[in-house]
């Protein structure tokens, strides 16, 4: 269970969301949210070994409306200062760390955009017109054990919040945020937690490793893009985020010209089908599953990922390495 208080309000002007409280986790959908994904996610509220990627499935898009925001942030088991955040549309993520406070946006990233944090001692969620500002103790308690509220943002922290707590004399000075600014201290790029800009942890952390079809076993880096004729997106990368093109064969040619991407995200490794013809296959130890076009998976050891023509994708055990995994946010369109 995560442990912490977590505070809600209802403020004049504001979107209303429809939030669900478990004990790893809290989701917030875009008001009024569909009675499925409610109840799928008050079913899992309970469930101690839920992961990110059951609860992102529990809210899929209306077809007319594939932008309808949520926000889910996920505890890792045991750990309450590391979480996973995955927000769509309008819905934001406000996480406070030593490092200061910064928000976490969709940027129209599709279907959903995800990312992982580390030494968080506060996260607030809400719609994109709440402005960014510190943790307040403004709100109503809510009982942590599976609760199910609406309301315009809700807000956790590690411990109890006081008055005085959060009078601290460190606050930005006016005019100096905007909705992706850091408050204090130092300015991470996009997507990332303060942990990830520390060298010496970042050098530590093991990297993704994969075999695509019947190649050698390769880190995973900077983005990985597979397909017949793999092509980057227009759109400019960082240079430490200029993707890596792998071609594979496709004799009948149901692999698409750029099939499949590939990326790590935190400490996950996080595949995407690129709105391929012929979809592609995940295959886990719990079972099989079609990718929706489009559709972003957290991919864990021992998955495979099917693209046809014999080509597969093994996702093999992290490997320590002298370097990390860099990561980028993917840009928006």
């Amino acid at each position: 269970m995560v442990h912490g208080t977590v505070t809600s309000a209802s403020r004049a002007g504001r979107a209303p969301w429809d939030v669900v409280v478990g004990d790893r986790f809290i989701a917030a959908l875009a008001a009024p949210a569909d009675d499925r994904a409610l109840s799928a996610l008050a079913e899992a509220a309970c469930d101690p070994r839920v992961g990110i990627e059951r609860l992102v499935q529990a809210v899929p898009a209306p077809p007319a409306e594939p932008d309808r925001g949520f926000a889910i942030v996920w505890w890792s088991d045991g750990d309450d200062a590391t979480v996973t955040a995955v927000v769509r549309g309008a819905a934001i993520v406000d996480l406070e760390s030593p490092g200061g406070s910064r928000r976490f946006d969709a940027r129209g990233i599709r279907p959903w955009h995800l990312a992982e944090f580390r030494d968080v001692t506060g996260v607030r969620l809400a719609g994109a017109d709440a402005p960014l500002e510190r943790l307040s103790t403004a709100g109503e308690r809510v009982r942590h054990a599976r609760a199910s509220l609406r309301a315009s943002e809700v807000e956790w922290s590690p411990v109890a919040t006081t008055n005085a707590a959060s009078e601290r004399s460190d606050a930005a000075e006016p005019g100096q945020a905007d909705e992706d600014t850091v408050l204090r201290g130092p300015v991470p790029r996009a997507g990332q937690g303060a942990a990830d800009v520390a060298p010496a942890e970042a050098a530590r952390r093991p990297s993704p490793m994969v075999r695509i079809g019947r190649g050698d076993p390769r880190a995973v880096g900077a983005p990985i893009l597979i397909g017949r004729r793999p092509h980057a997106p227009r759109t400019p990368f960082a240079p430490a985020g200029i993707p890596e093109l792998v071609a594979v064969r496709s004799p009948t040619g149901v692999i698409s010209g750029t099939h499949l991407e590939l990326r790590v995200e935190g400490s996950k490794l996080v595949a995407t089908d690129l709105r391929s013809t012929n979809g592609t296959v995940l295959r886990t130890p719990g079972g099989e599953r079609r990718l929706r076009s489009g559709e972003s998976v957290v991919v864990a050891e021992g998955s495979l990922l099917d693209l046809g023509d014999d080509t597969i994708v093994e996702v093999l055990p992290a490997r320590e390495d002298d370097t990390s995994p860099s990561r980028d946010d993917r840009p928006s369109p």
